[in-house]
């Protein structure tokens, strides 16, 4: 018992020398992130985390949210067991340890097959992209000209019975053509090449709606997982946004603007026209939060079909809207910071800044 009873013991040190192992390795390397580039991002990524998303694609089910329930049911057992249990000082011991190395190995875990992808140089540098300030004037031109592609990208699509613009084969179908954007973006950006990707359908799409979250990308199984009640007219942004996240670009403002080149180039109109939206919108908001009156006169200049789906995102916000989605929020913001996105939640709203290089890049 000897042997058995000093393994224990080192457990806990086991597991405090793994986690500190792990934050002391994404302390060091956010300190180089042309080294995280070339070994991690462009080396080891792909080999590791990027080919868990080749193997996982073929199931047509999100296997990490199975592995989800699978936990929280064992989770379930383990606490009935603490508290019915005759022997709940000894069982609490045991949890404490075993939580302690499990996070230990879950934590490097995650940095090794994709979170070290946070410690990356930005994508503006790999893309030559001139990102910089800008005046007000470049902000309001770029939500001028996203606003008439939007207007342009909607016409002639299918609507719903209240206008909204519709998905002519359905979420799961416009699930399955997600990735064909991300094939054309290869040819501009050969650093998105990876493996082809099948974003899935949460079954607990309600859950994370209550929650604020529109899509998630699970490391552990390399699948970008989307939230089904979506409005159709973000779905396809929403999509392209977590399978940005599997081609190892974690940071959001870099997915969010690479599910809105990843839409721009989709051969399908309704990829076109949803990417083009969500691009309006956050000029627009960035600009109104520099010039209200600007903003609300850019916004006027929306045309009725996109001023109705556009409604439609709104009242599917609002419906779920309540304490969850604010502690969820708060979470997703410790989460952000954690990883070294120093703004927080607020780092969605810098994509307009690689929006705006974009165009000057067009420009030249």
């Amino acid at each position: 018992m000897k042997p058995l009873s000093g393994v224990r013991s080192r457990a806990p040190l086991a597991g405090l020398l793994l986690l500190a192992g792990g934050l002391g390795l994404q302390w060091a390397l956010a300190r180089s992130p042309a080294l995280v580039e070339r070994v991690f991002a462009r080396g080891l990524y792909p080999l590791l985390g990027g080919r868990l998303g080749c193997l996982t694609r073929l199931l047509p089910f999100s296997l990490g949210e199975g592995i989800v329930f699978l936990l929280l049911g064992g989770l379930a057992v383990v606490l009935w067991r603490l508290v019915r249990g005759s022997e709940r000082r000894r069982w609490l011991r045991r949890f404490a340890r075993g939580a302690l190395m499990a996070t230990a190995i879950l934590y490097l875990a995650f940095l090794l097959l994709w979170g070290l992808n946070y410690q990356r140089q930005p994508f503006a540098v790999s893309a030559g992209l001139d990102v910089r300030p800008s005046s007000r004037d470049e902000l309001l031109a770029l939500g001028a000209a996203l606003i008439t592609e939007a207007n342009e990208a909607r016409e002639g699509l299918p609507e719903d019975g209240t206008g909204v613009m519709r998905l002519v084969d359905g979420g799961l179908h416009a699930l399955a053509r997600s990735d064909a954007g991300f094939r054309e973006a290869e040819a501009l950006h050969p650093v998105l090449t990876g493996c082809p990707a099948r974003p899935k359908p949460l079954l607990t799409s309600a859950v994370f709606s209550w929650l604020g979250v529109t899509g998630i990308y699970f490391p552990y199984t390399g699948e970008p997982n989307v939230n089904m009640t979506l409005p159709d007219p973000e779905l396809p942004f929403a999509a392209a946004h977590e399978i940005a996240h599997q081609r190892g670009f974690a940071r959001e403002d870099e997915a969010n603007y690479l599910g809105y080149l990843a839409c721009r180039l989709h051969p399908d109109p309704d990829f076109r026209y949803s990417g083009r939206l969500a691009a309006s919108v956050y000029a627009v908001n960035a600009l109104t939060a520099l010039d209200r009156k600007a903003g609300e006169r850019l916004e006027a200049g929306r045309s009725p079909a996109t001023r109705r789906d556009l409604a439609a995102l709104l009242a599917w916000a609002e419906r779920y809207r309540g304490p969850a989605e604010r502690v969820s929020q708060r979470v997703n913001d410790a989460y952000l910071r954690s990883q070294g996105e120093a703004q927080g939640v607020e780092s969605y709203g810098r994509v307009v800044d690689l929006l705006l290089a974009e165009r000057r890049a067009s420009e030249r």
